[in-house]
């Protein structure tokens, strides 16, 4: 919740205000204490606009592993880091190794071949030409 002085207004969030409509409830006493505070002030509910990250549509495992195949140098030193981080390799299973979820699988695949991110800036800046 904020307090918009400028506006005149009492904002929150969605998540709050879903959680303010229950009587009794911490936001519900918020609320009701900065309309006690502020009696002029209107309440609203705002939505605040996530800033946009690639998805790079596409990316998924077979795709990772399917570029490091073509990829990768002759000791298979990329794929090997690969299966350890994701938790298939025998040393991960034999040590109980628990798998990096799908957000560290990418942002560690983009990190050792940034040409996949350069790629996707290129086409996006295509498009918006």
């Amino acid at each position: 919740m904020y307090i918009n002085e400028k506006k005149m207004a009492i904002e929150m969030t969605k998540k709050f205000a879903s959680a303010a409509r229950k009587f009794g409830t911490q936001e519900y006493r918020n609320l009701q204490e900065a309309r006690r505070d502020y009696p002029n002030f209107k309440v609203v509910t705002i939505t605040r606009k996530a800033p946009a990250k690639d998805t790079f549509k596409g990316l998924n495992y077979p795709f990772m592993e399917s570029y490091i195949e073509k990829h990768d140098d002759a000791n298979q030193t990329i794929m090997k880091e690969y299966l350890n981080l994701r938790g298939l390799s025998e040393d991960a299973k034999d040590n109980l190794v628990e798998p990096y979820d799908y957000g560290k699988m990418k942002k560690w695949f983009l990190k050792k071949y940034p040409s996949i991110a350069n790629f996707h800036k290129q086409c996006d800046d295509l498009v918006a030409a």
